[in-house]
């Protein structure tokens, strides 16, 4: 059990230092030699664990009534735009009401006014650069960064695929708008035998199939259109932006979490 006030000593455990190396980069001791990925897990464990070292009393702001979630994501092909707007309307909803979405595309630098950061649909690689400028809670929504220090929600695709099985006694394509995580797409992969990754409206029209399993809205809504047979998980995702709503809640209250990586 966490003890109600955090030291420096607890901070330099977490971060698997010393005392000392923590108290330099607080202090920005340019006469001491730490390495930028040092530097860098310092920062978010002070974040993690919510240490509040006494020199940066005078820069504490109060505690606002309304928190501000940034959302950040790369730039999108057509058929990811519409899914973005479909799932910020979703997490929205999800959201308590004193609760304010920001708007990032990418690069962005330090978001000074944001309480959270979503980075949504990135690469690994973008993410870490988000995190490396931005010290407050990160929470990855559709990137695997298989990170302790940071939240991470993804689609249980292994469940879907059983769901789908279920529901159809015949051969169908899962459909699926290109993810920009290469790692999620090779997740994808091993799950469904046929999946078909998409970017455009023409690639929809290409696709001739009888059964199509979706995840996106405007994906179902196109074979619909078409008398396909469509089995649409809205229920997951769904779930997947309840998911989200709860590790912001939770990464905001700086409580301490033994889970990081959800499927949903």
């Amino acid at each position: 059990v966490m003890k109600d006030r955090v030291t420096i000593h607890d901070v330099a455990r977490a971060a698997g230092v010393s005392a000392a190396t923590v108290s330099y980069v607080i202090n920005q001791r340019e006469d001491q030699s730490i390495s930028e990925n040092t530097k860098q897990k310092i920062w978010h464990v002070i974040n993690l664990l919510n240490y509040k070292p006494s020199v940066f009393a005078k820069n504490l702001r109060a505690e606002p009534h309304s928190k501000l979630i940034a959302v950040c994501t790369g730039e999108l092909n057509p058929l990811a735009r519409a899914e973005y707007l479909y799932m910020l309307e979703n997490l929205t909803a999800s959201f308590p009401g004193d609760y304010g979405l920001l708007f990032n595309t990418l690069p962005c630098g330090r978001l000074e006014n944001a309480d959270a950061i979503i980075a949504y649909n990135v690469t690994k690689e973008t993410f870490y650069e988000i995190g490396n400028k931005n010290f407050i809670p990160l929470v990855a929504v559709d990137c695997l960064v298989n990170d302790p220090l940071f939240f991470q929600i993804t689609t249980d695709y292994a469940a879907l695929k059983r769901l789908a099985d279920e529901r159809f006694n015949q051969d169908y394509a899962f459909v699926c708008i290109t993810p920009s995580d290469e790692n999620l797409k090779s997740e994808i992969k091993v799950q469904f035998p046929d999946v078909v990754f998409v970017e455009s409206y023409d690639d929809l029209c290409a696709i001739n199939a009888t059964c199509v399993v979706t995840l996106h809205e405007i994906i179902a809504r196109f074979f619909r259109s078409r008398n396909v047979n469509v089995f649409f998980a809205d229920n997951a995702y769904l779930a997947k932006c309840d998911q989200t709503t709860k590790c912001i809640e939770q990464a905001l209250s700086h409580e301490p979490f033994n889970i990081h990586s959800y499927k949903v």
